[in-house]
Formats: C-alpha cells, sequence, structure tokens
C-alpha cells in the first residue's frame, strides 16, 4: 500500500496535497483529469503557488462528502 505525502504549513494550520497524491487517493481519477477541472474551474479548489498546485486536505474531504450521490434517486445528497 503506498503512502500520501502530505505537507504541513505549520503556522497557517493546513494540510496540502499536490495532484499526484489526490489522484493516487481517488480511483479513476488522474493527474490530467484535475488539471483540466482546473481549467474548467470545477472540481476541488485548491491553491496556487506561482506553478505549485497544492489542495487542501479539509477541503478536499469536503468535496468528496459533497460529490456523495444517493443510490435511491440519482441525485446528489
Amino acid at each position: 500500500m503506498s503512502t500520501v505525502t502530505t505537507m504541513k504549513s505549520p503556522d497557517l494550520g493546513h494540510e496540502f496535497v499536490k495532484p499526484q497524491e489526490v489522484a493516487r487517493l481517488i480511483p479513476g481519477l488522474t493527474v490530467k483529469k484535475l488539471a483540466e477541472w482546473r481549467y474548467e474551474r470545477r472540481g476541488p479548489d485548491y491553491y496556487k503557488f506561482g506553478r505549485v498546485i497544492l489542495y487542501d486536505v479539509e477541503e478536499l474531504k469536503s468535496w468528496i462528502d459533497a460529490s456523495a450521490m444517493s443510490s435511491g434517486d440519482g441525485h446528489a445528497r
């Protein structure tokens, strides 16, 4: 099992992961798809520092929770 490398910002209280880590965490998601979503302004929120793209772990969890679908009616919860 692979481990996820997170970068903690001690002063700001954020824990970040790179797009490669996000793609490893979510089956079927690719780094390319994340880039497409950023271009289309969809998908999880992200931070951009120069050329560095980072995702906040807590915001990513919230996005995943909000993406849950109900099996009964096919609509998001």
